[in-house]
């Protein structure tokens, strides 16, 4: 068993399952410092060969980017962003079985989580799933656009411009989740998927996986000019 500790964030990797447990005691914001140590984490867990599951703090998986850094723009709001983008592809990329368990809240840049992992597990309750950017004046980045599209098709026109938030019923419709559970199940239920997802033949997990995300990293790399 291997324990890391980073500021917000706990690393624990134990039976080829590597658990990231996010909590600032807060809402989770996604500040630069937040994304990097999420991505040391990832990187960690990926040498280790080992399925990821990442959850957040009860009643709050992630407010998703740092609001006061999008409402003062500037070169910390970019350098957000860009370990923002950075996580997409780390995610994308992962060679392991990806699984979140949504502890409760989870919008924008959170919410965009959902939609790359490969098993969503969602809190039921009264929480608030989904892509907030036009309500608080945002346009759609464009590398966030082809990731929206992995919802539901006929909820992508609400979440994405009409920026409908949803509960978690409607998350598990919309696509956001794969299926929800409530208090202490919720992280017992993600483990045993990933227990699950982490006994499959990992080449042939690995590889497939690799095809089925090669359209959409593809579109995101473009997006982003590289």
């Amino acid at each position: 068993m291997s324990i890391t500790s980073m500021n917000a964030l706990t690393l624990n990797i134990s039976d080829g399952v590597a658990e990231i447990g996010l909590d600032d005691g807060k809402v989770n914001a996604l500040s630069e410092q937040m994304l990097n140590d999420l991505l040391a984490a990832i990187a960690e867990a990926r040498e280790a060969d080992a399925a990821l599951l990442i959850y957040g703090r009860a009643g709050c998986f992630s407010g998703g980017y740092d609001r006061k850094l999008i409402a003062a723009g500037g070169p910390a709001c970019d350098a957000m962003r860009a370990a923002g983008d950075r996580l997409t592809l780390a995610l994308l990329d992962y060679s392991a079985p990806v699984l979140i368990a949504s502890t409760g809240h989870a919008m924008a840049k959170a919410a965009f989580m959902l939609l790359l992992a490969d098993y969503r597990v969602g809190a039921a309750g009264a929480f608030n799933i989904g892509l907030n950017e036009v309500a608080i004046g945002m346009t759609m980045p464009d590398a966030a656009m082809p990731q929206a599209r992995r919802l539901a098709p006929q909820w992508l026109n609400r979440c994405a411009l009409q920026a409908q938030i949803l509960n978690p019923e409607q998350a598990l419709e919309a696509g956001f989740y794969d299926e929800l559970a409530t208090g202490g199940d919720l992280l017992e239920r993600a483990r045993d998927k990933a227990r699950q997802l982490a006994g499959l033949d990992r080449t042939a997990y690995r590889e497939t996986r690799a095809l089925l995300n090669a359209p959409l990293r593809a579109e995101v790399l473009a997006a982003l000019g590289q």
